[in-house]
């Protein structure tokens, strides 16, 4: 055998060990690290004097505006997302995924227990497991009540409410969304951010230099009574509108376009959004494309861009690329342009996930294929939007 053969045959067998090994070592683990946030439901909670039950809707009974609210987000779909439920038999029923998803023990068919600072984790049965309250996902108690007390942002002098109320802080800054939109990298992993980063991507940025938190985005200040029949006080609307809303969408990207020698310059921002966009599951993406349009004429394609988080599974978790755009960062573009009698037009689609993972999760995991509209997985938010040029003749 030659010397030359010899050190392929040595290179593929330890390349071959090294991958396998890697696979190994990162099946073993879960993909994200266990921690108080991922590994433990939020405990126990008895009903608060005076309340019925701790379900949204007898919440509603008062809060009435906040309960229909809650009733269209996404937060009240936490636990019957069809995409969440094939992901979570994918994932073999992983009880960890529904730490977010059904953050409450009352929610929770098996009670997690954790030992050596959570290097393990232990399933046990729940007796006082709550199928019904388990429906409603990220339910009003998930975030507002503790120990029979039912917290908020208003001082407890401010507040004439028939149950037990207290003030807490965290409902004024960013730390009451990032208990599960800042899902932490595993260590045995190859990731500069989390596996959701929402977090980590909202420290840069303009709108953290000016103090914005999640809530001024995504739960819009308004003035209401908090009950019927109460004085209107300065709230907040409890919708959460994200990546499944289009007017949301509407408000990240800015687009400057200017007609320079012959050549047409575009630039876009992330401009409305204080992270990257589309944020969280790695499985969303944001196709953009840029038309010229001339009267009489087809229109010309001239460019597609897509921002997208890549990952690699296995054999080890890392971040394949990323060409997502921070807050208030922009991305170049420039095209040669013969003709300047015509306009530059963009449309925008946020994509759910790929065709390919949607067809994988309905042929092994159960996905239906026969989803309401409001599950599509491709999202048009911009149609033909005619983009200003500058110095166009």
């Amino acid at each position: 055998m030659s010397r030359t053969l010899k050190i392929f045959l040595i290179s593929f067998v330890s390349i071959t060990v090294l991958i396998l090994s890697l696979y190994y070592f990162n099946k073993l683990s879960p993909i994200y690290q266990l921690n108080q946030a991922t590994a433990k439901f939020i405990d126990y909670q008895e009903t608060p004097l005076n309340l019925p039950s701790l379900k949204a809707q007898d919440c509603g009974i008062c809060h009435i505006e906040i309960y229909q609210e809650w009733k269209q987000s996404l937060h009240s779909e936490a636990f019957h997302d069809p995409y969440f439920q094939a992901y979570l038999k994918k994932d073999n029923n992983d009880p960890t995924c529904l730490v977010c998803h059904t953050p409450l023990a009352n929610q929770a068919e098996n009670i997690l227990l954790s030992h050596d600072n959570y290097q393990s984790v232990q399933i046990v049965a729940n007796h006082r497991f709550d199928r019904k309250l388990q429906s409603e996902g990220v339910t009003c108690a998930a975030c507002h009540v503790r120990n029979g007390i039912v917290y908020g942002p208003y001082l407890v002098e401010s507040m004439d409410a028939p149950h037990p109320v207290a003030y807490d802080p965290k409902f004024t800054n960013k730390s009451i969304c990032l208990q599960c939109h800042e899902v932490p990298a595993k260590k045995f992993s190859l990731l500069k951010e989390g596996i959701c980063s929402t977090g980590a991507e909202s420290q840069v940025g303009p709108w953290a230099k000016a103090g914005y938190i999640c809530q001024n985005c995504h739960m819009p200040e308004v003035n209401r009574p908090l009950m019927a029949g109460f004085p209107s006080r300065p709230g907040r609307k409890h919708l959460w509108p994200g990546g499944f809303s289009k007017q949301q969408l509407q408000k990240v990207f800015k687009f400057q376009a200017k007609y320079e020698n012959n050549r047409l310059y575009l630039t876009i921002t992330n401009a409305g959004a204080g992270h990257k966009v589309p944020t969280g599951d790695s499985d969303r993406f944001i196709r953009l494309k840029f038309y010229w349009q001339t009267p009489n004429q087809p229109e010309h394609l001239l460019d597609e861009v897509e921002f997208k988080r890549q990952m690699l599974w296995q054999p080890i978790i890392m971040e394949w690329s990323d060409n997502r755009l921070e807050p208030g960062q922009s991305l170049n573009l420039a095209w040669p342009l013969l003709s300047t009698n015509g306009k530059l037009v963009v449309q925008g689609t946020y994509h759910v996930m790929s065709e390919w993972s949607k067809n994988r999760l309905e042929r092994k995991f159960g996905l239906s294929r026969s989803l309401d509209n409001k599950w599509a997985i491709n999202r048009p938010f911009i149609i033909d939007r005619e983009i200003p040029i500058v110095n166009l003749p």
